[in-house]
This record gives structure tokens, C-alpha cells and sequence, in this order.
């Protein structure tokens, strides 16, 4: 049986020393490190149990079908929600870059009814600035 790197599926990689009774290595691909010892949940098991949770499934109710501790549930669901809140920072920061200083606009309608008298509000957003409209 061929050994694969867990991260890339290369099978090009090195071996890094030994740790507890397991022979651990480093893809020479992706630079990542792996071991010998088979995964218990592969990332789709994973994936399926944040999809769970999403989906107002309970913690106990989700580690029981997926074959998991409950415990192991609530740290992915931690690890998912530090990795979105950076790729939120970092989408943020990247927009904030791009925001314009002025922006024009001009012959803008919206027909919502016919000869409505009701007065329309609308909510006009730019980065963490906000602006109320009223037509």
C-alpha cells in the first residue's frame, strides 16, 4: 500500500524523525506533515458534521450519527468558526481597499407601485460607512 500525503495526495515525501511510536512525514509538495497512522475522520465526515450543526442538528444528536465524541464536534465547530472569522477579517481588509472616496449616482429608479404614496427607504452601504435614502 502506497503512502499519500492527507493534504495534497502527493506521494512525494520525506521521512521526519519519529514521535510516540509513529513515523511522521513531510510532503515534499505541499510542505505540509503527516503521519502513518490512518485518519479516524477524514474531512468530509467533518465537513458533514459543520453542515449539521448549520443546520440546527444538536451536538449530541450530530456525534452520534457522524461517530464522534461530542466534545470533537464542538472543537471543529471552534476551529470552523475562527477560520471564517479570519476569512472575514481578510475580505474586510481587502474591500476596505477597494472603496471608492465618491461615488455618483445618477438616474437610479425603482418602480415598486403604481402611483404609490407612501414614502420608500432604502439603505445604502459602503464598507462600515452607512447612509439612510428616502425617495
Amino acid at each position: 500500500m502506497q503512502l499519500l500525503c492527507t493534504h495534497c495526495g502527493s506521494d512525494h515525501y520525506k521521512k521526519n524523525g519519529t514521535y510516540r511510536n509513529s513515523q511522521p512525514y513531510q510532503c515534499k509538495s505541499c510542505h505540509r506533515f503527516f503521519s502513518d497512522n490512518p485518519r479516524k475522520f477524514f474531512y468530509q465526515a467533518k465537513a458533514k458534521a459543520i453542515d449539521m450543526y448549520l443546520n440546527n442538528v444538536g451536538i449530541r444528536k450530530t456525534a452520534r450519527f457522524i461517530g464522534a465524541s461530542p466534545t470533537l464536534i464542538v472543537n471543529w465547530v471552534k476551529d470552523f468558526k475562527q477560520q471564517l472569522a479570519q476569512q472575514v477579517a481578510q475580505q474586510a481588509e481587502e474591500m476596505k481597499q477597494e472603496i471608492p472616496e465618491i461615488i455618483e449616482m445618477d438616474e437610479i429608479y425603482t418602480y415598486v407601485k403604481k402611483n404609490g404614496k407612501e414614502q420608500l427607504y432604502g439603505l445604502l452601504m459602503l464598507g462600515e460607512q452607512a447612509a439612510l435614502l428616502r425617495m
